[in-house]
């Protein structure tokens, strides 16, 4: 009698909830990085750059905003079957990580006192591969970026929900403003709504009146907005960031300044439909740049203030430029931010395989359609 199937056969087919865990993307990562360090030769990567931690992990790693440094280090032991994560940290962060930031995820934990460097709980030599390289370690560091610049479909629907919520943030702060509030006033209304829908405002910039034309990074002041403002930020959330900008104007925009926005939607147009998988960074931002031109700016508006790039678990991973050689794929993020006459537009973006698909959306917001895509209009109070 031939056998007759067990329900092993059915129990191949991945489960599509397990497979969008948070455990099994970091499954899927831990994979990954295990290829890496075969293709290098190495058996354990060191891993310290916090945006690849925050990729790796989906969580914050930090505890201030403002270091390159993270409040722990990852160790990956790629010599098994099966590559595992340990993480030092010191004995501080180690109860609030473990009970917050990675609970239930399944880590191996090296404390150690709060005065003792990390660095010497870390392997390094020739059989370890790191990030961040020092001495005889193995540089990996363009591989793993390679990794942490393309987002799976997990990361691709966090990062849709973290655009989200800041943009309604950004909606609800702009209609709690007044002429007469300052800059600083209006930075702490916005922050307060980011941190509110759990967001954390890792940039935050607000300019009233003519600033944002005169400082393209508008850092607050206690000047009042006056007759209009811009809201800017980099919100973040399972170390996913979403860029933000809006602008608000106290009373209706005169018919020039209109036209300058809709000029300018249209050169953040170009940007946007030249990133499609398969085209080189530094091609899409030379088609937005020459839009400049085309749209009535001076040719050279792009030389006061850079246009932005990919972003994903940074702000930027740098600035793009017309050299840059780095080709765009299915899932990469990018977040251009063009700016003239002291207006600027800006979203984050994913690039799928029909071209990219904006993120940043309120439909509390008015909007104005460009090139078949809803775009923010400027907000009138």
């Amino acid at each position: 009698m031939a056998e007759q199937a067990t329900p092993r056969a059915a129990a191949a087919v991945p489960d599509p909830v397990v497979q969008d865990s948070r455990e099994g993307a970091l499954a899927r990562r831990l994979t990954a990085l295990a290829a890496v360090a075969r293709e290098a030769g190495v058996g354990r990567l060191v891993l310290r750059d916090p945006a690849t931690l925050a990729w790796l992990l989906e969580a914050r790693v930090h505890v201030p905003q403002t270091l390159e440094s993270a409040c722990l280090d990852v160790v990956v032991d790629a010599r098994g079957a099966d590559p595992s994560l340990s993480v030092v940290c010191n004995a501080i962060e180690a109860p609030r990580l473990r009970g917050t930031e990675l609970a239930g995820l399944p880590v191996e934990w090296d404390v150690v006192p709060w005065w003792t460097p990390r660095d010497e709980r870390l392997p390094s030599g020739p059989s370890v591969g790191s990030d961040r390289a020092a001495g005889a370690t193995a540089d990996v560091s363009g591989a793993v970026v390679a990794l942490r610049r393309v987002l799976d479909p997990r990361q691709q629907r966090l990062l849709a929900e973290v655009s989200r919520d800041a943009a309604a943030a950004a909606t609800r702060a702009a209609h709690q403003l007044t002429p007469r509030m300052s800059e600083y006033a209006a930075a702490g209304t916005f922050a307060a709504e980011l941190l509110a829908a759990g967001l954390d405002p890792v940039v935050l910039m607000v300019g009233g009146g003519e600033r944002p034309g005169v400082h393209r990074h508008p850092l607050p002041t206690d000047a009042p907005l006056g007759e209009r403002a811009m809201l800017v930020c980099c919100a973040r959330r399972h170390g996913l960031i979403a860029s933000v900008t809006r602008v608000v104007a106290f009373d209706r925009l005169d018919p020039a300044r209109r036209d300058s926005y809709r000029r300018l939607l249209e050169v953040e147009r170009a940007f946007l439909d030249a990133s499609r998988p398969g085209t080189r960074l530094g091609d899409a931002f030379s088609a937005g740049t020459a839009a400049y031109a085309e749209r009535g700016f001076a040719a050279d508006e792009w030389h006061r203030h850079h246009q932005g790039g990919l972003s994903g678990f940074m702000p930027r991973e740098f600035p793009a430029h017309a050299e840059s050689d780095v080709q765009l794929t299915t899932g990469s993020v990018v977040a251009w931010n063009p700016s003239a006459d002291g207006l600027k537009v800006e979203d984050t973006a994913v690039v799928g395989a029909d071209g990219p698909e904006a993120l940043v959306h309120d439909p509390d917001w008015p909007s104005l359609q460009v090139g078949g895509r809803s775009r923010p209009d400027v907000l009138v109070r």
